[in-house]
């Protein structure tokens, strides 16, 4: 039995063309129902709204979202929304990489300097070229050193800590061949060498001229009153941080006529951290300015400095053979004073009144007295010799 369309285009069901492939919303409510058989993913298709119901390859796309190409994948055992990273604040790594133009005009300087101490040593003219100067772990600095090499400690008065200046073996063996008059014909023999008595006495000297020469170039920074602690052969005998603190590191290509080494000089960061922001903005300021970072951590130490404080209420000269005589119970009359003397350190700083509050004696400070550096140095030298400055 055929079917027969109306010349309005409309068959005998009431559909149009048109709308043969569309879904009433009984028919909808009807497969979405809890008997219906037809999945969410496959209405949207039908709906136009998906790809094709029954693409395997359309829809596994629009289930996975899309990932940024740059982004890090997940972490495992997580979920792909997921991107947690583990944070360990006890354990991270200060080292930053900025540069520190600063410290390059102080390395300019020192080599300028150590040139010239070369020259009226050893007679003879030196290249000397800075190579790298930044913060990192002192274990890595440590391990590029070859060996034998020359360390020397030395104090950083008055920062804390200790640096540390390092004459590679090629360096060494230079420094031999020009003092002694070698042609530096032949090879340097450098693995399995000790370096004599009379070696570490020319190695000290250079040593001596190098710390002099550091002192003056970071003047404008901080004055040094450096000192030479000991020297090895070894690094772990004159180690001056732990392995994993960060350090301050240069070093230095020095080259002289036929002989060439390197020069190392290191200090922890801790110790000039106070001066960093000089070392990094690139002005080596002038030492009569004074920096607000140290005065603002001077000032903090200072107020929670503990210091002895004493008063004396008053006080009475008695003849030598009424003090022999004195008894355990003896009262000494002596007359009544307004004023008491507030020491502190030993030190005089005035005058002031004595008497109760809350129930506690108490010293009200009433005349100040300005201390001069003769009163500080008198006081120090009674401290050591054991005398106690009453007066």
């Amino acid at each position: 039995m055929g079917i027969e369309t109306t010349s309005d285009g409309v068959s005998p069901s009431g559909t149009t063309p048109e709308s043969e492939g569309s879904i009433s919303q009984e028919e909808t409510d009807a497969m979405m129902g809890p008997g219906g058989s037809v999945s969410q993913d496959e209405i949207d298709a039908l709906m136009g709204f998906g790809g094709t119901a029954g693409d395997p390859s359309q829809e596994a796309d629009s289930r996975v979202p899309e990932r940024d190409s740059g982004a890090a994948p997940p972490l495992p055992g997580t979920s792909g929304q997921s991107r947690v990273a583990s944070l360990d604040l006890l354990n991270q790594d200060r080292i930053t990489r900025s540069r520190m133009p600063t410290m390059e005009v102080l390395n300019d300087r020192f080599a300028r300097s150590f040139r010239v101490s070369l020259f009226n040593y050893l007679r003879v003219n030196a290249d000397i070229l800075p190579i790298s100067a930044q913060m990192q772990r002192y274990g890595e600095y440590i391990g590029k050193i070859a060996l034998p090499s020359y360390f020397v400690m030395v104090s950083m008065a008055p920062l804390r800590g200790s640096m540390l200046f390092v004459m590679d073996p090629y360096l060494c063996y230079a420094v031999i061949e020009a003092f002694f008059g070698g042609n530096g014909k032949l090879e340097p023999k450098i693995e399995g060498r000790d370096f004599s008595v009379i070696e570490q006495r020319v190695f000290n000297k250079i040593i001596e001229h190098a710390v002099a020469d550091f002192s003056a170039a970071w003047e404008p920074i901080v004055k040094f009153r450096m000192k030479v602690l000991r020297a090895d052969m070894k690094a772990q005998f004159v180690s001056i941080a732990a392995g994993p603190e960060t350090i301050v590191g240069s070093a230095f290509d020095i080259e002289m006529d036929r002989w060439k080494g390197h020069f190392y000089i290191c200090f922890p960061y801790n110790a000039v951290e106070p001066f960093r922001e000089q070392l990094v903005s690139g002005v080596a300021a002038d030492q009569s300015e004074m920096d607000p970072t140290w005065k603002t951590v001077l000032h903090k130490d200072v107020q929670n400095a503990q210091v002895d404080v004493s008063v004396l209420l008053a006080m009475k000269d008695i003849p030598l053979h009424q003090a022999r005589d004195l008894q355990v119970g003896d009262v000494i009359t002596f007359e009544h004073t307004h004023n008491a003397m507030v020491y502190v350190e030993n030190i005089l700083i005035g005058e002031g009144d004595y008497g109760v509050s809350h129930n506690h004696y108490a010293t009200r400070l009433t005349e100040y007295r300005s201390l001069n550096e003769e009163d500080i140095l008198k006081v120090l030298q009674f401290s050591r010799e054991g005398v106690d400055n009453a007066e």
